[in-house]
């Protein structure tokens, strides 16, 4: 059988991903996203209004002209974040194929198709659990569970005959995640017992050492930070990425032991809580308020301004983004002034590109200027490091080893690992985007 591996996006850059799997002719596209700091740089970028060649042109989604007129069977997606889903309004409807995700993920491509203009959008959507396998046209792919940032995320193992690709572009081996699945290690075992031809691996933090801490140890972190802040009286403002519902959880428990009310305000917040909610994948306390439609979030701030030192405000703006509720107020464009004695905590990395750098460094710049102290890195990642992503290939061992989802000098620190692992130089693949690998 011909196996072809064909990145369409995600190597060599932070995002876009997406990657085409053949097998004698018929494909599986795995992911379908966004290059977020592409449309970040384009202020009034209105991604529902813009059309695939806009969108191509500023590298914001990827180019699957070199698709066009394949087979495809399926688009399989491993998990929620834009990076992943974000494109799938302005790519999938070329293809006559369902969309796979887990249930959660599903829920959220549901809303990037709703905010879609400029197509129409009609591929069946078809919800598949991790653990389960589903056979189109011959092709098998298995979603295997895999703990990250972000719920329900999974390992896709794709199969032909005899080969099995496996896709494991974001995941970390956390013994504590709190809430959701641990990686499977069990089933990454089988896959290396029964043999794993190829396997595409995120490179995104294997410059750092690691091995990455549990989500448990985050909220040790928060324990201790919130804890400090809250002693103050003062407003203790709390921002972290809306996807990450585990750490949500964790914000809110927090805030109730510590006599203090969580409010959670912003329309991404709004969307993904809504959607883990519904799904019934986490157990926020019913009188949580959670809002992100402009009038609600004016007369919220309103009221918490009266009594600021009774509340826990979670809000967006982990990244600095200039439309942000936090922004906002630093701006004085919202109900609600930072003063003296405030504590304002990111649960948040910056994404490492100049934009997200020098919006976080302003946005920073300006709650100091009005009086707050400022908790940096209170988080810990959803990706694993170098030791992490080593014990992953000692247990899954594929035969060939191709780095993905980073950029150029990361791809190539995962081939130096390869080697360390003793990978012989032919079954190590620094690819492009657009460049086919066949394994025959």
């Amino acid at each position: 059988m011909k196996v072809e591996i064909l990145p369409i996006g995600g190597l060599g850059e932070v995002g876009k991903n997406m990657t085409a799997l053949g097998f004698d002719g018929k494909y599986i596209i795995v992911d379908m996203g966004l290059r977020l700091d592409s449309i970040m740089a384009f202020e009034d970028a209105e991604i529902g209004e813009m059309s695939r060649e806009e969108l191509i042109n500023i590298n914001g989604i990827p180019d699957d002209s070199s698709l066009r007129n394949r087979k495809v069977r399926a688009i399989v997606l491993t998990h929620g974040h834009l990076d992943h889903i974000g494109a799938v309004g302005k790519l999938s409807h070329t293809y006559n194929a369902p969309i796979y995700g887990t249930p959660f993920t599903l829920e959220l491509v549901k809303r990037v198709i709703r905010e879609e203009r400029a197509f129409k959008v009609k591929n069946e959507l078809r919800a598949v659990m991790p653990g389960e396998s589903v056979e189109v046209d011959g092709i098998e792919f298995e979603f295997i569970s895999a703990a990250h940032s972000i719920l329900q995320t999974v390992f896709v193992a794709v199969r032909g005959v005899n080969e099995t690709i496996l896709c494991a572009s974001d995941f970390k081996l956390d013994e504590e995640p709190l809430i959701g699945s641990k990686t499977d290690r069990t089933r990454l075992k089988r896959l290396a017992r029964d043999g794993l031809l190829a396997a595409l691996v995120g490179a995104i933090r294997v410059d750092e050492a690691g091995p990455t801490p549990s989500e448990g140890h985050a909220r040790g972190m928060l324990r201790k930070v919130m804890g400090e802040a809250s002693s103050s009286g003062e407003s203790v403002l709390v921002t972290t990425f809306s996807s990450h519902i585990t750490r949500l959880k964790s914000i809110v428990d927090l805030s109730f032991e510590l006599g203090r009310t969580p409010v959670l305000v912003g329309r991404s917040l709004r969307n993904y809580c809504a959607a883990a909610l519904d799904l019934g994948l986490v157990d926020f306390p019913p009188e949580l308020r959670i809002h992100g439609r402009p009038n609600a979030v004016h007369n919220l701030l309103r009221e918490i301004e009266k009594s600021k030192g009774d509340y826990v405000l979670v809000c967006t703006g982990h990244q600095g983004e200039p439309t942000s509720v936090l922004s906002r107020i630093a701006n004085g464009q919202l109900p609600f002034k930072v003063r003296r004695g405030d504590e304002v905590i990111f649960s948040a990395s910056v994404i490492p590109n100049p934009i997200n750098e020098s919006n976080r460094e302003l946005l920073e710049t300006k709650l100091r200027a009005q009086g707050a102290s400022i908790h940096r890195d209170v988080h810990v990642s959803g990706h694993a490091g170098r030791i992490d992503t080593k014990e992953f290939l000692e247990l899954a061992k594929p035969e060939h080893l191709i780095p993905c989802h980073s950029t150029i000098d990361k791809l190539r620190l995962m081939v130096e690992l390869g080697r360390e692992l003793g990978y012989p130089s032919g079954h190590l693949h620094l690819l492009r985007n657009g460049s086919c690998l066949r394994l025959d």
